[in-house]
């Protein structure tokens, strides 16, 4: 479940404060789909930071499974509307990096199999050694979901 209740977000501008969201009011239930539409500029990406505690709330709450988010949430994943995969990387590896960085040597074996399933379930098996730039932009946003 995610309840957001009164959140506004104001922003500091060049030009004095920007508000972004205003008395903001949003109860999902579990396994209730929820889209976010609006035009560019609206708040959706503003809305969805939140969510993640990748930023506060000027004003209100935020709270995912009955819990106030006060930080970057584990259970929470946040898609970019651009892939954010390392051009170095290949596939396999940029899907392997939050294991790499959450767990260290010790879980990498373990979750190589995993990862290769993941990459299967999002149609990408046998891209394995392609890097980045050498894929279609869905495909990159494939990988990118396989490693959240």
């Amino acid at each position: 479940m995610i309840r957001l209740d009164g959140v506004g977000q104001v922003f500091d501008g060049r030009e004095g404060q920007v508000t972004a969201l205003e008395d903001i009011d949003l109860h999902v239930q579990s396994n209730e789909f929820v889209t976010l539409i609006g035009r560019s500029g609206c708040g959706k990406s503003t809305l969805l930071r939140l969510i993640a505690g990748l930023i506060p709330p000027t004003s209100g709450t935020v709270a995912v499974a009955g819990e106030p988010v006060t930080g970057p949430r584990r259970d929470v994943s946040f898609m970019f509307q651009r892939p954010a995969l390392l051009p170095w990387r290949s596939v396999l590896s940029n899907v392997m990096l939050p294991v790499e960085i959450d767990a260290g040597d010790g879980s990498r074996a373990a979750y190589r199999a995993r990862a290769h399933e993941l990459l299967e379930l999002v149609g990408l098996k046998g891209f394995e050694r392609r890097l980045p730039h050498e894929l279609s932009g869905g495909m990159q946003q494939r990988v990118s979901c396989a490693a959240r």
